[in-house]
């Protein structure tokens, strides 16, 4: 069955139907709606969650200039991350630091390497989920989600944008619930952070203006939230322990998103505030790679940057 929701020219679309009852069996029109301007649905279809804050290495992906998608260990990808600033592609006008950032890393066996830790990604959440519902005594037709919003609930591909976990009610029965997939994918070095503002809490209670820390704050509001102080030091200590993405014989070549971008040979388009730091800076899009850990990046999408220029943050590397 498709997803329930789904992008139709950059718009998020839902099928669905009559709600239904507790015995499963759609309800009467009368009992399905509630008044003149609230009705009972039921969606039709399957829907994908897309972790917040986090990022973890792509297994397959659109090919440069084409729609068609490959495996990351493909030839053509290999061909295509050994140099992607051959004249043989398309133009593409990166930054030049940017452009010496990323030839460090670039060369044979990038893809490869992407897709190997794409896979390990995918297994140990696959481990993860097993072992909660083996935790609960359940199956895959009992076991159940909870999830947690932030701002945004769904991205352009209509899929929502949550933090998640095993559905467990009571927070100690059968024992103490674990931490979320999202922090869980951190802790054992499989993913990478991917702090996108202002999507990094769940159940944010305060608004826009209000969520736009202070010029000098960002170091001190980074440690002062428990969420980003804990996901942030479980990055750091599995790259002390060599864990995962950090793994010293095989570490990740690429971040997940600049294969996308190199993928789709478009520029960066989101700013940055360095959170091991209390000044005032943003930097452009293409500086990201000048904030060298991952977990220190909080990354600002275009529409909330006049946001932070009206607190006092100051664009450095803009023009």
């Amino acid at each position: 069955m498709a997803d329930v929701f789904f992008d139709v020219n950059g718009n998020i679309r839902a099928v669905g139907s009559i709600r239904r009852g507790a015995n499963g069996n759609p309800q009467s029109l009368d009992a399905s709606i509630a008044d003149g301007d609230t009705i009972g649905f039921y969606f039709s279809g399957s829907g994908s969650v897309r972790f917040l804050g986090v990022d973890t290495p792509e297994k397959n992906f659109q090919l440069p200039g084409s729609q068609a998608h490959r495996r990351l260990d493909s030839e053509e990808w290999d061909t295509y991350l050994t140099d992607p600033f051959l004249p043989q592609f398309d133009s593409y006008n990166l930054d030049a630091d940017l452009i010496a950032h990323l030839r460090t890393r670039i060369g044979p066996g990038v893809g490869i390497n992407h897709r190997f830790h794409g896979d390990n990604a995918e297994q140990a959440l696959i481990a993860q989920v097993q072992a909660d519902m083996d935790a609960l005594g359940q199956t895959s037709d009992t076991f159940g989600y909870f999830l947690s919003f932030s701002f945004e609930v769904f991205d352009s591909y209509g899929r929502f944008l949550a933090f998640i976990n095993r559905n467990q009610p009571n927070a100690n029965i059968p024992g103490s619930r674990p931490l979320s997939y999202n922090e869980r994918q951190l802790e054992s070095g499989a993913a990478l952070p991917y702090f996108i503002w202002p999507n990094i809490a769940p159940f944010r209670k305060e608004s826009l203006l209000e969520a736009v820390f202070s010029p000098g704050m960002a170091r001190r509001t980074a440690e002062a939230s428990s969420d980003l102080r804990r996901t942030r030091d479980f990055v750091r200590q599995a790259r002390a322990n060599g864990m995962g993405v950090f793994n010293p014989a095989n570490p990740l070549r690429f971040e997940a998103f600049e294969v996308r971008y190199l993928g789709r040979r478009e520029l960066p388009n989101r700013a940055v505030i360095d959170l091991s730091r209390d000044d005032d800076v943003i930097l452009q899009a293409q500086h990201y790679f000048r904030i060298p850990n991952a977990e220190d990046r909080l990354f600002i999408p275009p529409a909330f940057v006049p946001l932070f220029v009206m607190r006092g943050w100051r664009l450095e590397g803009w023009f």
